[in-house]
């Protein structure tokens, strides 16, 4: 049966059919006697043509698109490049600041540099990065770039870590400074020295622990130092009297006023009147 329809195509496709091509500007018309067969053969011929052009034309235009995508993306990378080796310049400036400062302080180094070697970002792996960037933008992988992004990230924590420490050293420094008797708590006459004396009453050699200051009664009595007054009344061999802790193991005591000015509990700083003289 198939047999016989294939026989009776192929005798229908043999027979000819006419194509006339009429003009209108009064030329002759034109007769064209082609076989079915023939225009079976065009047709898918200029079919797969068509669609093959299509094709190929597809594939440059997304050449040509993906070219001009890689170019833009070459010129992103080149501008994160120049932002990293940026960021990396001044935490390299930080890093040598940080450096000086603990020489000037005395300080040992900070944490990063004990590490030096160890990990971080150096200038090689900068450059490296930069040529990833630039030259191998469209292989470069996100993790790549993460990664880069992240040491940074550690790196700057670092030096925030050691001038936080360098902050916290200082402020040490600071208190400690204030905290430190350093000025005369009163004007006047030194009648006994801090050491050994001849004691006023029993005329024997005794060490003395403090210094004696003669001066009109009311005469106004300063705190050495910042602190904190830990006692305001009467104590036994010193009458009126006042004791500043200063912290950092440092403590003043103020003897035989006639006025205590500060209260217990009260923060006082250096210079500032806390009694006078009885």
């Amino acid at each position: 049966m198939w047999f016989r329809t294939l026989a009776r195509f192929l005798k229908n496709a043999a027979k000819p059919v006419s194509v006339f091509i009429i003009p209108h500007n009064g030329m002759s018309s034109l007769r064209f006697n082609l076989p079915v067969v023939f225009l079976l053969v065009f047709g898918v011929s200029w079919t797969v043509i068509t669609i093959w052009a299509g094709y190929v034309a597809g594939r440059h235009f997304d050449y040509y698109v993906t070219k001009a995508d890689n170019k833009v993306l070459r010129a992103k990378m080149a501008s994160i490049s120049e932002r990293v080796e940026e960021g990396m310049a001044y935490l390299e400036m930080t890093r040598r600041t940080d450096n000086q400062l603990r020489k000037v302080l005395g300080m040992e180094p900070g944490l990063m540099e004990k590490e030096e070697g160890v990990g971080g970002a150096q200038s090689s792996d900068l450059a490296d990065f930069r040529r990833q960037l630039t030259a191998r933008a469209v292989e470069i992988k996100e993790t790549a770039l993460n990664n880069s992004l992240q040491d940074m990230r550690e790196e700057s924590s670092k030096r925030l870590s050691s001038y936080t420490e360098i902050t916290l050293y200082l402020t040490d420094r600071h208190n400690g400074a204030r905290a430190t008797p350093s000025i005369w708590p009163a004007a006047g006459r030194i009648t006994s020295p801090y050491g050994y004396r001849i004691a006023p009453l029993r005329m024997a050699s005794e060490y003395h622990t403090g210094i004696d200051i003669a001066n009109e009664s009311g005469t106004p009595i300063y705190a050495t130092a910042d602190g904190v007054v830990r006692h305001s009344g009467w104590a036994q061999g010193y009458g009126m009297c006042a004791v500043v802790d200063h912290g950092f193991g440092y403590s003043t005591l103020y003897g035989h006023m006639s006025e205590i000015v500060g209260k217990e509990g009260d923060t006082v700083k250096r210079g500032q009147i806390i009694g006078r003289m009885g």
